[in-house]
């Protein structure tokens, strides 16, 4: 498959090993960020650096406006995307974020929004893949509103399968411990790592892989790939007794 890829939260950590593992499989990458410009700056070169083609796309995904006119903005730019990666997420603790609105705009709604407009702008008889990241872990205290919204994301990958076939293939990654989170106790990654049974945090080219992989494979949709070192196969409550700050 050729073609332009979105990349959103392509700036830095696992959406910028997406982008350069896709990059280096000869897709052309449309590099997605809201307020790390440098980071994304910085994918954009690694990608050039690699011979591939990137394009830098700004978007808050908290402006509903602004997400629903972002892919048909790009199309014009770039022409018709053959792939989208909703990787960009809010994980903030619901004492930042009280209500849970906010998380459920970026990592719910937006994702629903951004897979409809990629739908539409497919050339007739074209077809694509969309790839929603999950999370694998179980979340600390603190953060249910973030839980909530990818546990949501989860069910709603499974029913955009079903209404966006055959046009659109739409599938999940649900990664384990991957990078300790900017809002993550260094506690809480560490009970996640030794949580997992094969005792390691999780790759980002791991990620990677598995989203070039459901990229590439034309037969598979609604499916949810754990990549996750084993994790969901333990009872670790002890996960859930760090509080966040």
């Amino acid at each position: 498959m050729k073609g332009w890829v979105l990349v959103t939260g392509a700036a830095h950590r696992i959406g910028r090993a997406i982008a350069l593992e896709l990059a280096e499989n000869d897709l052309d990458i449309v590099v997605h960020f809201n307020k790390s410009l440098e980071d994304a700056e910085q994918t954009v070169k690694q990608i050039e650096k690699l011979g591939g083609k990137a394009h830098l796309a700004k978007c808050d995904f908290l402006n509903k406006k602004d997400t629903q006119n972002f892919i048909p903005a790009l199309v014009k730019d770039v022409g018709p995307l053959t792939a989208l990666v909703n990787n960009a997420s809010l994980f903030e603790p619901d004492s930042r974020a009280p209500g849970g609105h906010e998380h459920k705009t970026v990592n719910l709604e937006a994702p629903l929004m951004l897979i409809e407009a990629f739908a539409r702008q497919l050339p007739k008889g074209s077809s694509g893949a969309a790839i929603n990241i999950l999370d694998g872990c179980a979340p600390e205290l603190g953060f249910g509103a973030y839980a909530e919204s990818k546990k949501s994301l989860r069910v709603l990958t499974i029913e955009m399968a079903r209404r966006f076939a055959p046009a659109v293939r739409v599938n999940g990654i649900a990664p384990g411990p991957v990078l300790q989170g900017q809002r993550q106790s260094p506690e809480h990654f560490k009970r996640l790592v030794e949580a997992t049974l094969l005792k390691t945090a999780i790759a980002p080219q791991t990620v990677a892989a598995a989203v070039r992989f459901l990229i590439e494979n034309s037969s598979i949709t609604g499916e949810i790939l754990h990549i996750d070192g084993g994790i969901r196969l333990k009872n670790t409550p002890a996960m859930f007794t760090t509080k966040a700050s």
